[in-house]
């Protein structure tokens, strides 16, 4: 079993260094090294011979795979990148809707390589399509490694090596549909019984917690926010906790392991197809056997061990996997598991083990309960912490406590969902009324995730420097104590220098934003745009909005808890698009808004406006339509906001926003347009400004010389992300460059931060 870890591990690290330190030319190379160590092995130790040999054969292998593997799958991809072509494929699941039309997983057929798995993104209606069909389509390609203009590898982790835009209409052939394809058809048909048995508030829950499809789970921004902050993301991501579930239920019915292994083993193999080959799932699976198939040939089971070849096997089907944060994050859980959870639920049951109170079995067992649970979740978070923190920037600081509460309820409602979902196949009635029972304990995990997330401080973020000083403090602190052999007592003192100096950085962080002078930020929301104006222990935010794949609303919530700011005073709306407002509705759930400032909403407003507006009502927000000129003060700092002037479209009605503290000015103009600006010049009496936000994300039809000449600012924020409107135009950064403004773009540079001391 140790061989084998070893060969694993080395295998495994040569898929990750060659994914993240070695390029392509270089891997022949480090395989041709690596093979001639392992014959020189013999100039060794007899004892350490037959290690050096394995480390270097699996080292010189993963290498080679790592290479082989894209000339198989990710060359004959490029080959189609930036062409038109008819091909034909295969539908590999159901299609999915979004915000334009379709998207449906299809494998493409070439000649003399294998097939490649794509992304089919289909613009207007679609011919009914289930796994297997047999497809023909003329479509644009492109290799799948950027998203937004920006480079990932998000799609080649999950074996996705090329997008493609379908062109005129798609031939759909169902022919009889190969064994291949039955779990994904299954998997389809159960997601709609789901959506049938269970109740509406709960069906995109039980979808992500019994079929893995969290789709809708995440559609709903403030949830999987709530999720992310309190650490109960893994629940809805099918995983080994699901397959634990499984098996445990199996193991209530079945007592003989013989027997269990026997009926357990295919039914994981079942339930991992039938859900859906993911790196976690399949990690977990491969461990389950490794457990379960260990006492049949007397072997002990060695955690470690099922860990390795798990990796080694995942990386094997896709070495690109090894940039997956869900693999990452799946490993470095039951690492940390592995490795720390036995040792700390030892240190925490032997101070009790002598109470007099112990010997009783129900307070035993609960207490057990409880420290296993504890014992298992700070495992699981000693090496996943880092890795959360680096991947999306948040440490949930209220992950021990939320999965304590969730683990229960989650449980009970994956065992009876599950059995609702069967008996719905057998007789709807039936299947309904048991889906109503398990969406109880369903229901009481959501809310208690959603109750968690709203705690001050359920999650720190790591685009607050302090915290990322706080994190590194921690690790190293828990580090040299555990190396010591620390008893669970010496531990406290660790534990409680870490809280303290937590409850310093939070404290500090606001009173050190209360105390600051005025200042503007614009926040990186890609095509869009957030600008919070703060003035002592005030705030203001004009906007929050992206249309480029952005979630605005979360990015400022993120900005605002790492400012110490604990509500908005005044939230300010130029206008109702989707770039300037689609976060909103968001910040009015997450976040506490004491006012809001909007313009009259108008036909071409659309529902974004009448979901506001009714939102705002629902909270009790002050809402002020601005249908003339208004002035509202956060301290020094005066506010005018500028009635709607325009009337061409939605864009020209828009609010204009000039903060001012002493001689301080900046001007934020929404997307107007230069004819607008014109107009707002011959009706107001500007000064010279410091700062002006450009207008329309840099458009060439917008920040005109007349209102350059008449303000004269000093520099130019321009927010920006990807998009195909040219913005920022050259010949308005041509034009700012030219007047001598500097100019700063938050797609090159982030969150941009103008102080006024």
């Amino acid at each position: 079993m140790r061989k084998l870890a070893l060969a694993a591990a080395a295998f495994s690290a040569a898929v990750f260094l060659s994914h993240y330190v070695l390029g392509a030319p270089q891997l022949f190379y480090a395989a041709a090294v690596c093979a001639a160590l392992a014959l020189s092995a013999f100039f060794f130790k007899k004892t350490h011979r037959l290690r050096i040999v394995i480390i270097c054969v699996f080292l010189a292998a993963g290498f080679l795979w790592n290479a082989l593997y894209a000339r198989l799958y990710l060359d004959p991809a490029a080959s189609l990148d930036g062409v038109t072509g008819t091909v034909s494929a295969a539908a590999l699941g159901a299609p999915e809707k979004t915000d334009y039309g379709f998207k449906l997983p299809v494998s493409v057929r070439r000649n003399g390589a294998p097939d490649i798995k794509t992304r089919l993104y289909v613009f207007g209606g679609l011919p009914g399509i289930e796994a297997g069909n047999q497809l023909s389509f003329t479509a644009r390609f492109k290799l799948a490694d950027t998203v937004y203009s920006a480079d990932t590898d998000a799609y080649f982790a999950k074996g996705i090596f090329l997008l493609a835009y379908a062109e005129g209409e798609i031939t759909v052939t169902d022919a009889k549909t190969p064994v291949r394809f039955w779990p994904a058809r299954i998997a389809d048909a159960s997601g709609r019984m789901a959506d049938h048995i269970f109740p509406g508030n709960i069906q995109d829950f039980m979808r992500a917690l019994l079929l893995g499809d969290s789709a809708g789970v995440y559609s709903d921004s403030v949830f999987s926010s709530a999720m992310s902050e309190t650490g109960a993301s893994h629940i809805v991501a099918v995983s080994g906790m699901h397959l634990s579930f499984l098996v445990g239920f199996l193991n209530l019915v079945i007592k003989k392991k013989r027997r269990l292994a026997a009926c357990a083993i295919p039914l994981i193999f079942i339930f991992i197809s039938f859900v859906g080959f993911r790196p976690s799932l399949a990690r977990a699976g491969v461990m389950q056997v490794f457990l379960l198939a260990a006492p049949l040939f007397k072997r002990e089971c060695d955690a470690l061990t099922s860990l390795s070849a798990s990796l080694m096997l995942i990386l094997l089907i896709n070495p690109f996997s090894a940039a997956s944060a869900g693999l990452q994050l799946s490993f470095a859980s039951t690492l940390g598991i592995a490795l720390f959870a036995d040792k700390l639920y030892t240190r925490f049951d032997e101070p009790l083990r002598f109470k007099k109170i112990y010997r009783y079995k129900p307070v035993r067992s609960a207490v057990r309960f409880f420290t296993g649970g504890l014992a298992s979740t700070l495992g699981a978070l000693s090496f996943s912490v880092p890795l959360t923190a680096l991947h999306f920037g948040t440490v949930s600081l209220l992950a021990p406590v939320t999965n304590l509460l969730i683990l229960l309820p989650t449980s009970l409602a994956f065992g009876t969902g599950m059995l609702a979902l069967i008996l719905g196949f057998i007789c709807a009635p039936v299947g309904i009324a048991a889906a109503f029972i398990a969406a109880l304990p369903a229901q009481l995990v959501t809310a208690v995730i959603r109750l968690l997330s709203r705690a001050p401080f359920a999650a720190v973020y790591t685009s607050s420097p302090a915290a990322v000083i706080w994190l590194v403090y921690v690790y190293s602190l828990l580090l040299a104590f555990w190396f010591m052999r620390a008893r669970l007592r010496q531990l406290l003192l660790p534990a409680c220098c870490c809280a303290v100096s937590l409850c310093l950085i939070l404290v500090g962080a606001a009173v050190f934003s209360d105390s600051r002078g005025f200042s503007v930020t614009a926040l990186d929301v890609g095509q869009g745009q957030s600008i919070v104006l703060t003035s002592g222990r005030y705030t203001a935010v004009v906007d929050c909005g992206s249309s480029s794949g952005k979630d605005a609303g979360d990015l400022l919530v993120r900005h605002l808890k790492s400012c110490g700011r604990s509500k908005i005073d005044l939230l300010i709306l130029t206008h109702f698009h989707t770039d300037h407002a689609c976060g909103v509705e968001e910040i009015l759930e997450r976040f506490p808004v004491s006012a809001l400032a909007v313009p009259e909403p108008s036909e071409d407003s659309g529902g974004l406006a009448a979901g506001i507006m009714a939102l705002s009502a629902e909270k009790g927000i002050r809402t002020v339509c601005v249908t003339e000129n208004l002035t509202a003060y956060m301290g020094d700092t005066s506010l005018n906001l500028y009635a709607p002037i325009g009337d061409s479209d939605e864009n020209e009605r828009g609010v204009v926003i000039l903060a001012s503290s002493g001689d301080f000015d900046v001007l934020i103009t929404g997307d107007i347009g230069a004819e607008t600006e014109r107009l707002l010049l011959a009706a107001g009496d500007f000064p010279d400004i410091e700062v002006l936000v450009a207008g329309h994300h840099g458009s060439k039809y917008a920040t005109c010389d007349e209102l350059l000449t008449a303000v004269t600012p000093e520099l130019a924020l321009v927010s920006t992300g990807y998009n195909t409107y040219g913005h920022p135009a050259p010949e308005t950064l041509e034009k700012l460059a030219r007047t001598g403004i500097l100019t700063y773009r938050t797609d090159i540079l982030g969150n941009l931060t103008v102080k006024a001391w």
